[in-house]
């Protein structure tokens, strides 16, 4: 990534990696309703992150990506994340953190990715907006293909994760109520 000259124009996109805790046995993933697609997860114990599938008809359709959006005039990038979540996906988030921002050039756009950590603070993940999501584990995204700007807001998640071993203890699963699974 190269610096970025000031007369181009960048869209700002914020971007949320819902991190969750998940017991050894989830149970089936609810219906989406609207769609109705299985949200698909894993099936296994241990962190997992939300991924979205984008439409086919989209720039970039067909790929995986974390699920978020543009930036409105006159709106934060966490005003933007916990807007797009709810939109998209049917969820309230809480952000907790903020990585590092990435800039990447696409032939068809500039992008400045805005990416934030976020816990479920409500809602059963829905594909409102999207053709599919997952629940999956950290080091399974690798076996997804994602937008190149992506891949390296993943290996910050990457980092963050063992950084924040703590913090994920903490974080309720908003179905249930109780405390994640250690």
């Amino acid at each position: 990534m190269r610096p970025h000259d000031q007369s181009e124009q960048w869209v700002k996109v914020a971007i949320a990696l819902v991190v969750e805790k998940m017991s050894p046995d989830p149970g089936q993933a609810p219906l989406d309703q609207k769609h109705s697609l299985i949200a698909q997860s894993e099936r296994t114990s241990g962190t997992h992150v939300l991924i979205t599938k984008r439409k086919a008809a989209q720039v970039l359709g067909g790929l995986w990506e974390l699920p978020g959006g543009k930036v409105e005039p006159n709106e934060s990038a966490r005003q933007a994340v916990i807007r797009e979540l709810r939109e998209e996906v049917a969820i309230e988030v809480e952000p907790i953190a903020r990585l590092e921002q990435v800039e990447y050039r696409y032939d068809h756009a500039h992008v400045r990715l805005i990416p934030f950590i976020c816990k479920r603070i409500a809602g059963t993940p829905q594909a409102l907006e999207v053709d599919e999501l997952r629940w999956v584990s950290p080091q399974n995204l690798a076996n997804y293909s994602f937008p190149k700007a992506s891949l390296p807001v993943i290996q910050s998640l990457a980092q963050w994760l063992k950084r924040n071993r703590e913090t994920l203890k903490t974080i309720r699963n908003p179905t249930t109520d109780t405390p994640a699974a250690p």
